[in-house]
């Protein structure tokens, strides 16, 4: 007859210890999305004169939180969301509050459907999301419209969305390859 005790715990071997610097580790790759849209939006209030730039500040950050709310909602909570969209709001030159309410749209929809949204493809993924960048924008554009008290032009509002829609690939792929990599809060 065998002892129970006399096997070693193969479970033990297996999962790493829990230190203050692995749970400050899993810390820091859980909150990159979230520094990746804070750092961009610092880095897009300087004045380059990059055409679009002010427009970039919005695709990032809208990109940023779409795909990181529905394939790795851990690393884009719901206050993270609101603490950028807070720093974007800062730092960028639009009406206030429609950037962060944009975010959190974005945020609800995409945690909300973030099961039919993995099981979808890329490209009725895009164009999921290309339907609310453009309202999103005509929300923006509106607002701009009723501040000044005039009907402006809907074309930056609608070079924004463009923009937005087009690097969403791009992001996408960075994202994909930093979900395996650095930003992976359970890698050891």
């Amino acid at each position: 007859m065998v002892a129970e005790n006399s096997t070693p715990h193969l479970h033990s071997a297996v999962e790493p210890k829990q230190t203050f610097r692995r749970a400050l580790d899993m810390a820091a790759r859980a909150a990159m999305p979230s520094l990746f849209i804070m750092f961009s939006a610092i880095l897009l209030s300087a004045p380059f004169g990059i055409p679009g730039q002010a427009q970039l500040q919005f695709g990032i950050a809208m990109c940023t939180v779409w795909f990181w709310a529905y394939s790795r909602p851990r690393s884009m909570p719901a206050l993270a969301v609101f603490l950028c969209g807070l720093v974007v709001e800062i730092f960028s030159f639009g009406p206030p509050g429609t950037v962060l309410l944009s975010l959190l749209v974005i945020y609800g929809v995409s945690h909300h459907w973030r099961y039919g949204l993995s099981r979808l493809g890329f490209i009725a993924g895009w164009l999921i999301f290309s339907i609310l960048v453009v309202l999103a924008s005509f929300f923006q554009w509106a607002l701009v419209c009723l501040h000044a008290v005039a009907l402006l032009s809907p074309i930056p509002g609608l070079f924004q969305a463009a923009l937005t829609i087009g690097i969403y690939p791009s992001l996408t792929a960075l994202f994909v390859w930093g979900r395996r990599t650095f930003a992976n809060p359970d890698q050891a």
